[in-house]
């Protein structure tokens, strides 16, 4: 599966956005990979009204609704149509102790949650969490030339070995080899856009990410 975390770019914001996914559902169907977009949440609940494809926060609070000027609640994403949320992405990290809270948070209102740790240790910590899936993606290698799955394969595999929750590998992800490699290596899934949102042709490459899974 393929998880989109679409960022802040203008090319995922608004009637951009909305663009750039137009292929989600055309490429699901012909690879039969799942295709989860991150989206903004000023722009969740018109994706899923106008594209009718899953969609996730990328970030939320631990609150309940009532008075929190500027915070971002559960309840309002899940209203707003979202199925899920990442907790603790790299671009914004928490506490650990907001991570729990968080995802204890997010399940009480229905949310699938992937939680994401930035390194061996804090994955294995999370992996007592009640969450869908775990996340294991490093700060530096973001949008880098060096993929995760090519730095940290050997750590990888032995991961997988370690933890009840499904893996999601993310950082660096750029192609269709990156994501056969995370499949081979025992990982469910990737976390990723820059390559995406940046390619001359978004939909080639979510196709040929996709088709790595199959390979």
């Amino acid at each position: 599966m393929i998880f989109l975390a679409l960022k802040t770019y203008k090319q995922t914001t608004g009637d951009a956005v909305i663009k750039i996914l137009s292929s989600v559902k055309k490429v699901q169907k012909e690879t039969g990979v799942p295709i989860i977009a991150c989206a903004q949440t000023t722009d969740i609940y018109r994706i899923r009204k106008e594209l009718d494809i899953e969609v996730w926060a990328q970030h939320v609070d631990p609150i309940d609704p009532g008075k929190n000027t500027g915070w971002i609640s559960p309840y309002s994403v899940k209203e707003a149509g979202a199925t899920g949320v990442l907790i603790n992405h790299s671009e914004h990290k928490i506490p650990e102790e907001t991570v729990i809270k968080t995802a204890e948070k997010a399940k009480q209102y229905g949310l699938k949650t992937l939680v994401i740790g930035h390194t061996i240790d804090q994955v294995l910590k999370f992996d007592s969490l009640d969450c869908d899936f775990l996340g294991y993606e490093k700060e530096d290698l973001i949008a880098s030339p060096v993929s995760m799955i090519d730095q940290q394969e050997t750590a990888i595999r032995e991961l997988v070995k370690k933890i009840k929750h499904p893996l999601i590998i993310g950082a660096g992800i750029n192609d269709g080899e990156d994501t056969k490699k995370s499949k081979l290596a025992g990982a469910v899934g990737v976390l990723m856009a820059t390559y995406f949102v940046t390619a001359p042709d978004p939909e080639a490459k979510l196709r040929e990410l996709a088709q790595g899974f199959l390979k």
